[in-house]
């Protein structure tokens, strides 16, 4: 499945960045699409009111290019930090972030729905927004999904965790986990024998096999 793994950095201009955003979604014919946790208005603590309010201006902008595209990325709504999936111009999933990291504690309600997997075309997915991949109780709860989208916006200098986390995630599920990561740039797919390719650029293309994944799990059952 051709997928694109988008990172960027948001500026102030919450419609720059949603511009941004549309064209690379507008430019690829890719199926599965991931973008960097709030990458359009960024943690915006002091506007507060106004990211809450533009979350229906993003909503109803990259929902009419879902079209045969699976779309991911969170936004900021009702103060919480929601991760939408939209597909064929419908929200077909969403959930809310959990761990809470930092200030986020001060001006986040913390979502009610823990990790789970859900399906899109018989494939099984799940998200772990950002901080949540420390939390390996999680990892237990989506034992056998196909693929792990990580939306984030991660710490610079904790670029390294991220790195680990995700190659070991990959290796312990024998999934695919898919990072994208607005601020250290540790985006990228890692396949379920722990091969990554991380991204070089602002937008990569990557293909996920699901015959080879089925051959790994094959090769070395873990259940």
């Amino acid at each position: 499945m051709k997928t694109t793994i988008i990172q960027f950095t948001p500026t102030t201009n919450y419609i720059d960045n949603l511009n941004k955003l549309i064209s690379y979604i507008k430019n690829t014919t890719s199926k599965l699409v991931i973008a960097p946790e709030v990458c359009i208005t960024d943690f915006d603590y002091k506007n507060w009111n106004k990211v809450n309010e533009f979350a229906e201006v993003i909503k109803n902008s990259i929902l009419p290019l879902s079209k045969n595209k699976i779309i991911v990325f969170t936004l900021i709504e009702n103060n919480k930090n929601r991760a939408y999936v939209f597909y064929n111009q419908k929200v077909v999933y969403m959930r809310e972030k959990v761990k809470l990291f930092g200030y986020e504690k001060k001006y986040f309600k913390k979502g009610l729905q823990e990790v789970e997997i859900f399906e899109i075309d018989g494939i099984k997915f799940a998200i772990l927004i950002c901080f949540e991949i420390r939390f390996i109780d999680y990892w237990q709860k989506i034992k056998g999904v196909d693929i792990v989208l990580i939306p984030a916006m991660w710490g610079i200098e904790r670029k390294n965790h991220l790195l680990t986390l995700s190659n070991a995630l990959a290796l312990s599920l024998q999934s695919y986990v898919l990072v994208s990561d607005g601020l250290a740039k540790a985006s990228g797919m890692i396949n379920p024998w722990g091969e990554e390719i991380r991204n070089k650029t602002d937008c990569m293309e990557v293909d996920i096999d699901f015959n080879f994944m089925k051959k790994i799990r094959k090769r070395l059952p873990i259940e």
